[in-house]
């Protein structure tokens, strides 16, 4: 692995740690719903809550937009673009939602246009002047940002679900709660799925672009109305 190939890996695991401050701690997207109503209560709904959103929203939302945007950036693309943030800002039906992912995505593109990076190309800088004025969702902004990056396809998916996945985790062990011992084994139990998910994110159609089990937005919009809130969404 030579020097720019080691600074971005290294930049790729600053943009997922947990500390990274564009505010990802403050959402559960509607894991909060589940605890408060006794679904998720113990480790083993906490596993089958997991797998069942990485599986049946995840996967075909976020995940799949990271990997169109990364695609588009390659191709440099940016009407496609355009047109993915546009398909994804108008698929996120509650309003939760929509909010956390123009915050995380206006943030993720402020904080890391501040870095000093040893760009592979001007993709990054000609979206974010092209995005300028609009929303940005956060899976969009980090495909290209990786794909300009020059990290590969597969390391750019992989990290992505992984944090997505350990912030998952750390709800359920903050909320339900569980101890943090059993969430490193939970969190770790699923990373042969991984290797599932990344084969299926990668072979997808964009026609399955946002396809989601309506389940899981309904318990976002419920999150609007809960008595008590420790998330935004």
């Amino acid at each position: 692995m030579n020097t720019r190939e080691l600074l971005g890996q290294l930049y790729l695991l600053q943009v997922n740690d947990s500390l990274f401050p564009i505010g990802g701690y403050s959402h559960s997207y509607g894991l909060e719903t589940y605890i408060q109503e006794g679904a998720v209560h113990d480790l083993a709904t906490a596993e089958e809550y997991i797998r069942k959103k990485l599986a049946y929203s995840f996967l075909y939302t976020d995940l799949l937009a990271v990997r169109l945007a990364f695609d588009a950036a390659e191709c440099a693309d940016y009407p496609a673009l355009s047109r993915l943030e546009e398909i994804l800002e108008a698929s996120r039906l509650p309003l939760e939602l929509r909010e956390a992912s123009k915050k995380l995505g206006s943030r993720f593109v402020k904080t890391v246009s501040g870095l000093t990076i040893p760009w592979k190309d001007a993709s990054f800088q000609l979206y974010r002047e092209q995005q300028k004025g609009t929303s940005i969702c956060h899976p969009c902004a980090y495909g290209v940002f990786c794909e300009a990056l020059g990290l590969s396809r597969r390391d750019a998916l992989a990290h992505f679900l992984y944090a997505q996945t350990s912030a998952m985790v750390t709800n359920c062990v903050k909320t339900i709660p569980l101890s943090q011992t059993s969430g490193q084994k939970l969190l770790s139990s699923l990373f042969p799925f991984f290797e599932e998910l990344l084969d299926q994110a990668e072979r997808a159609s964009a026609d399955m672009l946002c396809a989601s089990a309506p389940g899981f937005d309904l318990s976002s919009i419920r999150h609007e109305t809960l008595y008590s809130r420790l998330y935004m969404s």
